[in-house]
């Protein structure tokens, strides 16, 4: 007999063996008992996460010899569904039949009877490949098929049907499965085969697997030839190209401990032995965050990547976790616009060793350790900065001999405020629609970055994070997480230069309002207990033009 592969061999037999989609899985249940069956259904979401079996197992259910809602798997039926040759169960792939007479041959034989089952079930695969011309031929007969047809089609792209269509079926969003679930059905998959493993070799798959079943089975298969009888953690580690957690924590370690010859070679050395940088940028980063949450909760149920024992061993604070978590992220975003992998990668690794908070961080460590106490480490610090301003005010000194001047205090400058009902107002009516449609198109921000005019304003905006769009005031609401940054964003004279910058950008004109994070999370929880009224008005000012009072009028005209 030809070799089956694991994801064809476990495939789901029943709606009690299907993995994660409790929900939907509860809700087909519920239908058929109740007899509450659709005409037409749409299951969409990622790949291997079941639409197609959920699909073969509800017709199943529907044609079951057992009776309506069984799944005896004995009967001719159910064998026939499992084997792919029921006669009325048909399956399309509508990325090889996308054409208008494609559909009119289906539509000629919805109208026949079934011939062993109680319905006829099509169910169609992929199917935003169809053109919209065969859509529109689809219409009618999805809209009022016989009583005895149901149709059921699947999809990763729902975004490409017509709405017409949508509008005619029910749809159903499948989601992807957690490492948990993905994790339980390996472990189950191999006591089936007898074949031995280690916990943290299936976790580790499952994370690659992002969610999906089938590619975490596949993943397994592929692993299980490579390890003979046993799955081990440094066997996928070898497979896959990817780098143990000791390594991990080492490069981390390496770059707080500002070691960066280190760690340059270490990213060189991963890169030449095939290991995947996009992963590992990735895994250094869901470290970090492990150890941002605990530091933050100090709560070791709440940890993934990490121990307890492991955070502790580093101790790193959290502005540090912080800003390394922005920097990464940041990093992140650049391997879509760049055909060097080992570069962006180095450059930012390299960005994590400059962090002028690593530096205070260690200084502290350093003193600590040599039994001095952290008021000595504070001093050094402070006396670190002392020699930044005896530095600038040097260069200060020569600059007003140059111009024989002193110089004048800098005033500082009217800022744009918002308060919390007027950012509540904000989100009663911002448009998700719109800021979806922006949100995809933020990293165009970066093509103004070499523009001197915009340089620093494209690279602050860049570094907030776009919350909502309200077309009705016209405003774009972004919230920062570091001062710096807010005050280049948040003063009247920014406000010009920004409207100019998002109008070259994205081809709209609104006004920006940059709040912090803690303005944003008091704004959320009043707009989810609504204690704002929807009526209020917004009466946030965008411009500082000071209009003159009667009184001031008046005055003015006998001045000279």
């Amino acid at each position: 007999m030809a070799y089956l592969a694991f994801y064809n061999k476990y495939r789901p037999q029943k709606f009690d063996e299907v993995v994660g989609q409790k929900t939907i899985v509860k809700t087909l249940k519920n239908a058929i008992k109740e007899n509450k069956i659709a005409h037409a259904y749409l299951f969409c979401g990622p790949r291997g996460t079941g639409k197609t079996t959920m699909a073969r197992l509800f017709a199943k259910a529907l044609n079951c010899e057992d009776g309506l809602g069984s799944q005896c798997l004995k009967c001719e039926s159910c064998e026939k569904i499992a084997a792919g040759n029921h006669p009325d169960v048909i399956e399309i792939d509508a990325a090889s039949n996308s054409t208008v007479d494609s559909v009119r041959d289906l539509i000629d034989n919805v109208s026949y009877q079934p011939i062993m089952g109680r319905y006829k079930v099509y169910i169609i695969d992929e199917v935003h490949n169809m053109s919209n011309s065969a859509f529109n031929a689809l219409l009618k007969t999805l809209e009022e098929p016989p009583s005895f047809v149901i149709f059921i089609l699947a999809t990763t792209e729902p975004q490409k049907i017509i709405p017409t269509i949508l509008s005619r079926v029910q749809r159903y969003d499948f989601s992807k499965v957690s490492d948990e679930d993905l994790f339980l059905n390996m472990k189950r998959v191999l006591d089936s085969e007898k074949i031995s493993y280690e916990d943290e070799a299936l976790k580790e798959v499952a994370s690659l697997a992002d969610g999906g079943v089938r590619d975490s089975l596949s993943l397994l298969d592929q692993l299980v030839s490579y390890c003979d009888n046993k799955v081990k953690l440094e066997d996928v580690n070898n497979l896959f190209g990817l780098t143990s957690k000791s390594e991990k924590l080492k490069l981390i370690d390496n770059i707080f401990k500002k070691k960066s010859d280190e760690v340059i070679l270490s990213i060189r050395d991963k890169y030449q032995n095939g290991v995947d940088l996009l992963k590992l940028h990735l895994d250094i980063l869901n470290i970090l965050k492990d150890m941002y949450i605990y530091n933050v909760t100090e709560d070791s149920k709440l940890l993934s990547k990490v121990s307890e024992d492991d955070i502790k061993n580093m101790h790193i604070t959290t502005p540090v976790l912080k800003n390394m978590i922005q920097i990464l992220i940041s990093g992140y975003r650049q391997y879509k616009q760049s055909d060097d992998v080992l570069s962006n990668c180095e450059l930012t690794f390299l960005s994590l060793l400059e962090d002028e908070d690593v530096e205070k961080e260690v200084v502290v460590k350093k003193v600590i350790k040599e039994g001095k106490g952290i008021n000595s480490a504070e001093k050094k610090i402070e006396k670190q900065n002392e020699n930044k301003y005896v530095t600038n005010a040097v260069e200060i000194k020569v600059e007003e001999n140059k111009v024989s001047q002193p110089i004048k205090k800098e005033e500082k400058e009217e800022t744009i405020k918002a308060t919390t009902e007027e950012i509540v107002n904000l989100m009663m009516r911002a448009s998700k629609e719109e800021r979806v449609a922006i949100g995809n198109k933020w990293d165009n921000l970066q093509n103004e970055f070499a523009d001197e005019k915009f340089k620093s304003y494209a690279k602050a905006l860049f570094s907030t994070k776009l919350c909502l769009v309200d077309s009705k005031d016209s405003v774009l609401l972004t919230i920062y997480s570091y001062d710096d940054i807010a005050d280049k964003l948040i003063s009247y004279k920014s406000q010009n230069i920004l409207k100019e910058l998002v109008k070259k950008v994205f081809n709209i004109n609104y006004n920006i309002l940059v709040i912090s994070e803690s303005e944003y999370s008091l704004a959320i929880k009043m707009y989810k207990e609504g204690k704002i009224k929807e009526n209020h008005v917004s009466n946030i000012k965008f411009t500082n033009d000071k209009e003159n009072t009667a009184d001031e009028f008046v005055t003015s005209l006998f001045e000279d």
